[in-house]
């Protein structure tokens, strides 16, 4: 692990104590609403307020109904214009990690189709971009990495990488964790971390749950050792599962 995120859900003037104050970075989550700069139009410069000294920082991009992937032109091009939005107040705010979801939907387009168009709608997009700047495609309801290690692998881009999200892998997979790690690898440059029983992805603190977050952590640190891990637990939830990471031996020094 090279970072530690702390996720900020949204609540930035929570978060960002909690941040300045124990030295880890953010994960900034306000724009993930693609409204949110017309309902707050101080809300870039509150984040660059709240987040000045915060390094480093990351930020979480809108992702509802988008489909890089889908067989629909038109949903190509919002998803496009959205992910351009993300890169545009990642820019504003200083962000160099974009967190965007990968965006397939079992059973809804065939595989090859989907990742045909998925690979195209990344190399069009990606040469644009700042070279400074990674962006990491986060899983949700897929069963297993199949298709998101197909889409990196064919792309093939340095600032194209995964954000393996623990606790959708748990309740929405079909294979343990630790296969997801083994299968993705080195592609993996994020982590989300958050628990549940399985059932729902409930984002509880880390221990409150069934994954086996020991095993998951060792193997990670094994095969994805450069990765970038963030809590992803909702402000009330960051001391005891900092406190988790502490008391099992996964917490960095971080110059403290």
């Amino acid at each position: 692990m090279r970072y530690l995120l702390l996720c900020d859900a949204s609540q930035p003037q929570k978060v960002a104590p909690i941040c300045r104050r124990t030295r880890w970075g953010v994960e900034i989550q306000s724009f993930s609403n693609p409204q949110y700069p017309d309902l707050h139009p101080d809300g870039v410069k509150l984040h660059q307020t709240l987040y000045e000294p915060v390094q480093p920082k990351a930020l979480h991009g809108p992702f509802g109904d988008l489909s890089p992937g889908s067989c629909d032109a038109l949903i190509r091009q919002v998803t496009r214009e959205r992910f351009e939005f993300a890169y545009a107040y990642a820019t504003k705010l200083g962000v160099e990690h974009i967190v965007l979801h990968h965006g397939y939907i079992p059973n809804t387009n065939t595989f090859g189709g989907w990742l045909r168009r998925s690979i195209a709608f990344w190399e069009e997009f990606l040469p644009s971009k700042n070279t400074s700047v990674t962006f990491y495609l986060e899983n949700l309801l897929e069963t297993d990495a199949t298709l998101l290690g197909e889409v990196l692998r064919s792309v093939n881009h340095p600032n194209l990488k995964a954000c393996l999200d623990l606790g959708h892998a748990f309740c929405h997979g079909k294979q343990p964790v630790q296969k997801w790690i083994e299968d993705l690898g080195e592609f993996i440059g994020y982590v989300h971390f958050h628990d549940n029983l399985g059932d729902q992805d409930t984002h509880l603190s880390l221990g409150k749950g069934r994954l086996p977050l020991d095993q998951i952590c060792y193997t990670l640190e094994q095969l994805s050792p450069g990765a970038i891990w963030a809590l992803e637990v909702g402000p009330e939830n960051l001391e005891d599962s900092l406190f988790w990471l502490e008391t099992h031996g996964y917490l960095p020094y971080n110059g403290g």
